[in-house]
């Protein structure tokens, strides 16, 4: 059984291999738990997206020689961190001439680009999770909402009805799961918290499969619980867990926003669930 898996990085200069890692470890424990489970993997890069345009801005600052850009270019950081979030942001369309050619939909085009592949990769029909980490479970949020709320620009629109396929369409949506997620900050927008999205989409609900799994740890301050923002997230979040990541600065506030991906706790509970799920619809 083939299992679609879409990694979303976060915030901060990545590379286009940062989920293999990770991908190469769940379907090691899977293989020993599971075996007939194929994990069939993508990662969802956006970061060059932003990368290009925060260059620039440091580019335009170098000649003002402002402290701290040499010994721990402590700038640059801040833009790089900082950066990606505001430069998402999508833009009121009021404001923009042209509404679909910003950057919020930029990196949508990337998802929607990913499922594609991994539509064809997969099968079509094949159950999908989604992996985000840190802005990344915003960018899956969004995505999903706007998927499910029929909300996505022509220009995704298009993308998705060149395949067809019910995993493109979110119709096989099983699993998610949010690591050092800041979406409790997002929903700030929002007098009541704004609106979750639904997962597992029904088909699977209604067999008991999948779930959304929000991790997060204390000492990372870019983190936090999902469940206690409203009861409509009360439900859609299946759980709340805290873990401590590994690392030799996993104690610090930014060291441990970095852990995630090698959080054998994570790992065990993403492979225990997809097990479950293959043994639902596989009965004996």
């Amino acid at each position: 059984m083939k299992i679609a898996v879409g990694f979303i990085h976060g915030i901060g200069k990545q590379k286009p291999d940062f989920y293999e890692e990770m991908a190469e470890a769940l379907a090691r424990r899977l293989s020993l738990v599971c075996p007939e489970i194929e994990l069939v993997a993508e990662g969802i890069y956006w970061g060059d997206i932003t990368d290009r345009i925060e260059d620039k801005l440091i580019a335009k600052l170098a000649p003002y020689k402002l402290r701290w850009d040499n010994w721990i270019d402590a700038r640059g950081f801040m833009i790089s961190f900082a950066g990606d979030a505001i430069a998402y942001q999508p833009i009121p369309k009021a404001d923009n001439p042209m509404p679909h050619e910003y950057i919020y939909t930029d990196i949508h085009e990337r998802v929607a680009r990913k499922l594609q592949c991994l539509a064809r990769r997969a099968g079509p029909d094949a159950p999908l999770c989604l992996i985000g980490h840190s802005l990344g479970t915003i960018v899956a949020s969004n995505y999903l909402y706007d998927l499910q709320n029929r909300k996505l620009p022509p220009r995704i629109q298009s993308i998705i009805a060149f395949g067809n396929t019910p995993l493109e369409r979110g119709e096989t949506l099983s699993h998610l799961y949010t690591m050092g997620s800041p979406i409790a900050l997002w929903t700030l927008r929002y007098d009541d918290f704004g609106k979750p999205v639904t997962v597992p989409v029904p088909r699977f609900q209604q067999k008991g499969i999948g779930e959304w799994v929000n991790f997060y740890d204390k000492d990372d301050v870019i983190a936090y619980p999902i469940k206690p923002l409203s009861e409509p997230y009360n439900r859609a979040v299946t759980e709340d867990i805290e873990v401590c990541n590994p690392g030799l600065m996993a104690w610090t506030p930014l060291g441990s926003h970095g852990g995630y991906f090698e959080s054998a706790v994570i790992q065990d509970r993403i492979c225990g669930s997809l097990a479950e799920m293959y043994r639902v619809l596989n009965p004996q």
